[in-house]
């Protein structure tokens, strides 16, 4: 093979091309002592590893310190992860850093934080993603061993607790080598069921080898992308996962996860007890009003009466009728078709007046019974009442998917749950 002549940029190029497709040493760890620590104003982190008389120049840009849970300094000994590459314009080999922990962590342990550093910076742990738990489930999903004590545990809870809901177990391996994927497909089986509301996550404790495939990159993606909201619950209080970061609830213990998705039915029992004795205080206030609204109606109508202004005028009619017999007998005959004339017309006046008084008075006394709450129940209505405060819905914007809902019906009430809120076009 025949030598030739290449120029300084492209034997660093063809160099850089080589190391970096290297496998060992495009992702690797590096163990030495941080030396000449220095950050830019750009978040820049320049160092040095050493290792005796070896040095090594590394970097850790903007992006991947800001997510390091710890500061390190210089004299610290450490363990870097990154790949190599060569800083073509002096031709010197460094290290892109993206990760640093205390040296003596173990390989496993550094794995774990390298992996929460990558799925962090996607955005998987955000807080603001993380969805609420259905009140009042009806069904519940357990992605567990069939065979572990966590299933039973949460049988248990949720008969003395909550009775009403249906438990869906679907079965999976939770440790070993084979439990990522089992995992996995056990959520995929949840999902494709679709009834189930809310899906807990876990097994029993153990050692930190046993719980590893609950830190595995597929069961943490697998739970992010779940379309139902989810509880992790994984080992003892003390125990922590990735599972735990990017569920919507993380759960100290699988009774514990069992004990927050399931509603007490004591307390249910009080709290409809609680708006039965709410409402019928509003009915009965209610029919208290309407009955002062009447009885002051009535009032008004006895006043407004032309029965008085009649028994006054009446010794005026007397004093006529003696001035006409009197007058003699023609006058009398005369003014006493005059005066039945009068009475005929005060008769057809006091009928008029009476009637339209009465009339009215059946008119209101409809409209009241019209408006009456158990009135306009019976003829179809509902009054929807939201939340815990029982108050009267009067728009769709006030509820919530998956919330509760109140109807009041004439003759009872109906507890729903909100599937959609469809706005009115």
């Amino acid at each position: 093979m025949s030598a030739q002549v290449l120029g300084v940029a492209l034997a660093s190029a063809y160099l850089k091309q080589l190391i970096e497709s290297d496998d060992l040493l495009s992702d690797c760890w590096i163990e030495g002592e941080i030396t000449e620590l220095f950050q830019s104003r750009q978040g820049h982190v320049y160092f040095t590893l050493c290792e005796g008389q070896t040095t090594l120049r590394s970097v850790m840009f903007r992006g991947n310190a800001v997510r390091q849970r710890r500061t390190f300094q210089a004299g610290e000994q450490v363990v870097a992860h990154g790949r190599f590459s060569i800083y073509e314009q002096q031709g010197r080999y460094q290290l892109i850093a993206d990760s640093v922990q205390p040296a003596g962590l173990g390989i496993q342990a550094l794995q774990f934080e390298l992996l929460r550093q990558k799925l962090e910076a996607e955005g998987l742990f955000e807080e603001s993603r993380k969805r609420p738990l259905p009140v009042a489930p009806r069904t519940i999903a357990v992605v567990t061993s069939a065979d572990g004590a966590v299933w039973h545990d949460i049988q248990h809870v949720l008969r003395r607790r909550y009775p009403l809901a249906h438990l869906m177990l679907s079965p999976t391996t939770v440790q070993g080598d084979l439990a990522p994927a089992s995992i996995v497909t056990a959520l995929e089986r949840v999902v494709e069921d679709g009834r189930a509301e809310v899906v807990i996550v876990g097994r029993g404790g153990g050692p930190a080898d046993d719980l590893a495939c609950f830190n595995d990159e597929r069961v943490v993606r697998a739970l992010f992308a779940c379309p139902i909201p989810t509880i992790s619950a994984v080992g003892h209080e003390t125990d922590w996962t990735l599972c735990d970061l990017v569920a919507d609830l993380r759960a100290p213990t699988p009774s514990a996860a069992a004990e927050i998705v399931s509603p007490s039915i004591v307390d249910l029992f009080d709290e409809v007890d609680d708006l039965k004795t709410r409402l019928n205080d509003a009915a009965e206030r209610q029919l208290s009003a309407l009955g002062a609204h009447t009885g002051r109606l009535g009032e008004r109508l006895r006043r407004e009466s032309p029965l008085a202004a009649i028994r006054d005028h009446l010794p005026y009619l007397e004093q006529f009728a003696v001035r006409i017999g009197a007058a003699g007998h023609a006058n009398i005959e005369r003014d006493m078709s005059r005066i039945r004339l009068l009475q005929t017309r005060a008769g057809h006046a006091w009928s008029g007046m009476t009637n339209e008084r009465h009339w009215r008075i059946s008119l209101r006394e409809a409209t009241l019974r019209s408006l009456e709450p158990k009135a306009v129940l019976k003829r179809g209505y509902a009054v929807v009442s939201l939340g815990e405060d029982d108050l009267p819905a009067r728009s769709v914007g006030e509820a919530k998917p998956g919330g509760s809902a109140r109807i009041c019906l004439s003759d009872g009430d109906l507890m729903a749950t909100i599937n959609t809120v469809e706005p009115a076009h």
